[in-house]
């Protein structure tokens, strides 16, 4: 198979539509969705943190 055909083949294969809801419900735990929900939620605090630090602002 040449690199042209599995370059096709991956195309052919890449679904760019979001997941939905229920299909992520089916593949991971509620456990596993709050613990990325926690991290998310942490590094979002985090970055305004940094945003409102006020070194080098004088």
């Amino acid at each position: 198979m040449s690199t042209h055909d599995k370059k096709d083949r991956q195309n052919q294969e890449f679904d760019p539509r979001p997941v939905s809801d229920e299909q992520l419900r089916a593949e991971y735990s509620r456990e596993q969705v709050e613990r990325w929900r926690k991290q998310a939620d942490d590094a979002h605090c985090d970055w305004f943190d940094v945003m409102d630090n006020q070194y080098g602002k004088d």
